[in-house]
């Protein structure tokens, strides 16, 4: 390991160069009711895991990548949340609308090149950094080890062209659906959606496009991201899948923060 240090300046100051600007928003609206009373005072991404808050580390994973440009959409006590080195939106609506009216609140933060990004991830810097590597006009991360039993929260199941093969290679794998059944009527699942997507190039215009019909529904206020990329699929627009195995944590309860805390030492 001698020289690992300077290693990690090397990659931060040089793997990045040639990369198109991009951009991050984070949701991070809910308060994470399953948290109790450490959340009483402070939204979930406020939550202080080995020193460092949920959303410092998230910051400082994307300034690894040179992603420096970060809007965070909060809503429970939106106050508390520290906001050096990002821009804050507000979903005023938080305590009666999901995901996409989150997503919505940060529309004119959108950029042609983003990630999307749920505010309670825990993560691996190669996840990201390979996201970022990965073809495709929009990507959504998926973890093909669905033997693992210490992830906490409601699985989002994923249903893909093809299987995760492990290969060293990049896999041209389609999303083909998610769903919080595991019985799904497509086949067995792929993995599961761990709560990251990047959208760049004419994926933009697919995701406005997309949002714009579907605030149309009746029931649009309760619309996940889930719900999103499933219309993205059913209109014919290509979500790609980055496959990964483990190396990442969402953060949903009590137990995940002992979870968590050794995730990151």
């Amino acid at each position: 390991m001698q020289g690992a240090d300077e290693l990690a300046r090397a990659q931060e100051r040089y793997l990045n160069i040639g990369r198109t600007e991009t951009h991050a928003i984070v949701l991070a609206a809910s308060r994470g009711n399953a948290l109790h009373e450490l959340t009483h005072d402070k939204p979930k991404v406020m939550l202080t895991i080995g020193g460092k808050t949920l959303l410092r580390r998230l910051s400082d994973e994307f300034k690894i990548q040179s992603i420096n440009k970060i809007t965070v959409v909060a809503g429970y006590k939106a106050d508390a949340i520290d906001t050096s080195g990002i821009e804050l939106c507000i979903n005023h609506n938080y305590e009666s609308t999901g995901e996409l009216n989150s997503l919505l609140c940060a529309k004119e933060r959108f950029h042609d090149s983003m990630i999307i990004t749920y505010g309670d991830l825990l993560f691996r810097g190669y996840i990201l950094r390979d996201l970022l590597d990965t073809p495709g006009e929009i990507v959504a991360v998926v973890d093909s080890a669905l033997e693992d039993s210490h992830k906490s929260g409601s699985p989002d199941y994923v249903y893909c062209s093809k299987p995760d093969d492990r290969s060293m290679f990049s896999q041209d794998i389609d999303l083909r659906h998610i769903s919080e059944n595991e019985a799904c009527d497509i086949g067995d699942p792929s993995g599961r959606w761990i709560g990251m997507l990047r959208v760049q190039g004419e994926g933009l215009v697919w995701l406005n496009n997309a949002l714009t019909e579907l605030q149309k529904r009746k029931d649009f206020s309760s619309l996940t991201i889930p719900d999103l990329l499933n219309h993205l699929v059913e209109q014919g627009n290509p979500v790609k899948v980055h496959y990964i195995h483990g190396h990442w944590l969402d953060v949903n309860s009590i137990e995940d923060i002992d979870r968590a805390g050794d995730f990151t030492k």
